[in-house]
């Protein structure tokens, strides 16, 4: 199942939808916290917290190439 970050990525879901994902994992929230479900990471979602302008700085973020990119080799001993 995806998350709400997943579901606006590939624009299942909008941002603005967010209130509806809350009120599903209050209406079951099961072991999941809700910046799990939502698909932040702990500084993410004290970040939304306290301006909510930045689910659209995490959502692009999240978007950015950098993120994408599989990561540089590391050079072994002797390189």
């Amino acid at each position: 199942m995806s998350n709400f970050i997943e579901k606006c990525l590939s624009q299942a879901a909008a941002p603005e939808d967010i209130d509806d994902f809350i009120d599903q994992w209050h209406d079951n929230p099961g072991t999941q916290t809700l910046h799990d479900f939502l698909g932040m990471t702990r500084d993410e979602y004290a970040q939304w917290l306290t301006n909510s302008a930045a689910l659209q700085t995490i959502l692009k973020s999240r978007q950015s190439p950098a993120n994408c990119a599989p990561p540089a080799p590391q050079a072994g001993p002797g390189a």
